[in-house]
């Protein structure tokens, strides 16, 4: 197994990048269980290798007269997440490559720290994702306008905060591994952690916004 990083271009936006995780699984789809959420993740072939692709998204809340704003959801296999990681991996051009400016997909290998394995790495991201899908289901995240809050670059950093990441603790070095070219809005912005350590009865409320 191998964790990346990666960082792909805005639908239909032309400034700003969205990060999310691409975890490698070998030459043969592998099925992983979610426990407490009841997600079932399958592997998917992305050219050389087949793989996971895992992302936040801003979706639509169901409940419009509650909640304000759109919701900050885990989305797995996104159609521009899941292109992107193909062209990362295995040169095919995304479904966004005819947007104006487009850059290509951006990534970068997210190694475990000494005394982890790949596998031990990959597996506390899939727990940190189990438990955050069940926490902001009770307790929604509100994806805010363009520039204000969190969003899914606060999602995939607030992770590798928590897991067994062979990352920097020094700010400035850190965020030349996760702040890649163009805008990457929010990644130094911090979802709680209680939303990904274990389900918490209740969470607190991470954005104004559901005030």
């Amino acid at each position: 197994m191998e964790t990346y990083l990666l960082a792909r271009d805005l639908n239909g936006v032309p400034i700003g990048r969205h990060q999310f995780f691409v975890i490698l699984t070998g030459d043969e789809q592998q099925t992983f269980r979610l426990r407490h959420s009841s997600q079932t993740l399958s592997s998917r072939n992305l050219g050389s290798q087949f793989g996971l692709v895992l992302g936040a998204q801003n979706i639509a809340s169901v409940n419009s007269k509650k909640h304000k704003f759109n919701r900050l959801t885990f989305v797995p296999f996104n159609k521009a997440d899941l292109s992107c990681a193909v062209e990362f991996f295995s040169g095919q051009p995304s479904v966004l490559s005819q947007q104006f400016g487009y850059k290509q997909t951006e990534g970068v290998r997210i190694k475990p720290r000494n005394g982890f394995t790949e596998h031990q790495l990959a597996q506390s991201i899939l727990s940190s994702i189990d438990h955050y899908i069940v926490n902001e289901r009770n307790e929604p995240i509100a994806y805010p306008p363009p520039w204000f809050g969190k969003n899914s670059n606060s999602w995939t950093n607030s992770i590798l905060d928590i897991v067994p990441a062979d990352l920097p603790t020094d700010v400035k070095t850190r965020r030349k591994i996760t702040d890649f070219q163009g805008a990457d809005a929010a990644h130094d912005v911090r979802i709680h952690q209680m939303y990904f350590k274990g389900l918490c009865q209740p969470c607190a409320v991470q954005n104004p916004a559901y005030r």
